[in-house]
């Protein structure tokens, strides 16, 4: 009799379990970046941080080996670019970036993860983020996927930023 109730209750469990093999893999979703401002300024390990970067893999942790960063800036109708250093802050797939661009001129911070996504932070004439952004473009699903930045988006959001009173 004990046998029998057990039974059942097995058949049930290893079919249940069957059914996970029998579903369509997962979605594989790309890297993906977002922005924290303004940053608390009583967090020792994002002290003089412009902002913050969290970075989301589907597997594992990054480093800031992963993520690169540049300024991209227009000053006195001039084009400038130099590259940012990223710092580690010690809190897993999170980094800060501090202001390392002139004062002068309009700029956006552009950070790439593992070279395929990338987001665009502007930045405001006080030296706060203005606004931030992934650019992205839809699967045949609808999900926003990170594309390529071109030199011309980066260009347009300068040309927008200075247009700013």
């Amino acid at each position: 009799m004990v046998r029998r109730a057990l039974l059942p209750a097995f058949v049930l469990t290893f079919a249940v379990a069957g059914l996970g093999a029998a579903r369509p893999a997962a979605f594989k979703w790309p890297p993906w970046l977002s922005v924290e401002a303004p940053v608390n300024p009583f967090d020792a390990t994002a002290r003089d941080a412009v902002f913050l970067v969290h970075a989301a893999v589907r597997e594992g942790r990054t480093s800031v080996g992963d993520i690169t960063a540049s300024a991209e800036g227009l000053v006195n109708g001039k084009r400038q670019s130099m590259p940012l250093r990223v710092i580690d802050t010690g809190r897993p797939d999170t980094y800060a970036v501090r202001r390392q661009w002139p004062s002068e001129g309009t700029w956006l911070v552009r950070v790439t993860l593992l070279r395929h996504t990338t987001v665009l932070v502007t930045m405001a004439r006080d030296g706060n983020v203005a606004s931030v952004t992934v650019p992205t473009t839809r699967s045949a699903e609808g999900m926003p996927l990170p594309r390529t930045v071109a030199a011309r988006d980066i260009d347009t959001m300068l040309a927008a930023a200075a247009a700013q009173p």
